[in-house]
């Protein structure tokens, strides 16, 4: 029988090596990690990574990688790739993968400027059961439809589109209000009909109110916005002013104390000049 100090040593010594075959084989046996997919967040791929991760993922899955290569193909202008992608799609789609579909099929009319038939589908789509990234482009879509017509409800819309922007889409937004109210025909600014709920959109007719009194005095315009925003103070306007009436505010009236007088100074107008010239230091 060994002396028991050799045999401690024997096991010391076989203990690491056990340690390190342990995790060697946890290492491998650990399958690579599939990339994760979520058709309701933002898809910052190119058409060929999603696609190459349709020819990878399994079935249970697959579906989910051709909306986002149909939604980056729609991005990328590649219209024919993408119909044909929304030919191969499961007939089986679940909830969320419908309504998807149903945002890419109108992006796809839009792009072929069938606008009636994006129009029809986006009518019927549930805005409250979209994500906040399905949500931005329901309304970008929406806005594109409206092919730039001022109306009330393109005003709405952006106003429904604005708290979901920042930067520099939200000043655009905010200024793309400003432009539909401004340019809103006659009829339709005198039979309107605002929702109780719909103070947004009251705080946006009473600045164009206070606009169209003021915008030939910039000072009592100055006075008057800074009297509309205490009365609106959550209105997104009165946080970032439209870059327009921005600019509105601070014109400066045009000054009449130096006048130039252009006048011959020889041939045959020059007698009508100086008669105009004496008259004009007299006065």
């Amino acid at each position: 029988m060994l002396p028991s100090k050799v045999v401690r040593k024997k096991a010391g010594r076989f203990v690491p090596v056990l340690l390190a075959g342990l995790i060697l084989a946890a290492c491998t046996g650990q399958t690579p990690q599939a990339p994760s997919v979520n058709i309701q967040g933002p898809a910052t791929g190119t058409s060929s990574y999603y696609l190459q991760q349709v020819q990878q993922s399994p079935d249970d899955n697959k579906a989910d990688w051709q909306l986002l290569a149909i939604r980056a193909l729609l991005n990328e202008g590649k219209y024919p790739q993408a119909y044909q992608q929304i030919n191969q799609l499961p007939q089986q789609l679940n909830d969320a993968q419908r309504q998807e579909l149903q945002l890419l099929t109108a992006q796809l009319r839009l792009g072929n400027q069938d606008i009636p038939s994006a129009q029809g589908i986006l009518a019927k789509l549930n805005v409250a059961s979209m994500s906040k990234d399905q949500q931005q482009r329901y309304y970008g879509l929406k806005i594109a439809a409206s092919q730039g017509r001022p109306s009330l409800d393109l005003v709405r819309t952006l106003i429904a589109q604005e708290p979901l922007l920042s930067d520099k889409a939200h000043q655009d937004n905010i200024d793309a209000t400003w432009q539909t109210l401004t340019q809103l025909p006659p009829e339709q600014m005198s039979s309107l009909a605002i929702n109780a709920d719909e103070n947004t959109l009251q705080g946006w007719l009473d600045l164009l109110n206070v606009y169209r009194a003021n915008r030939t005095d910039p000072d009592m315009l100055k006075a008057g916005i800074g009297d509309w925003q205490m009365r609106y103070p959550q209105n997104p306007a009165a946080k970032t002013l439209p870059t327009a009436l921005g600019q509105a505010q601070h014109l400066q009236p045009a000054s009449t104390n130096k006048i130039a007088l252009l006048l011959p100074l020889s041939g045959q107008a020059q007698v009508f000049a100086s008669a105009i010239q004496n008259g004009f230091n007299v006065s």
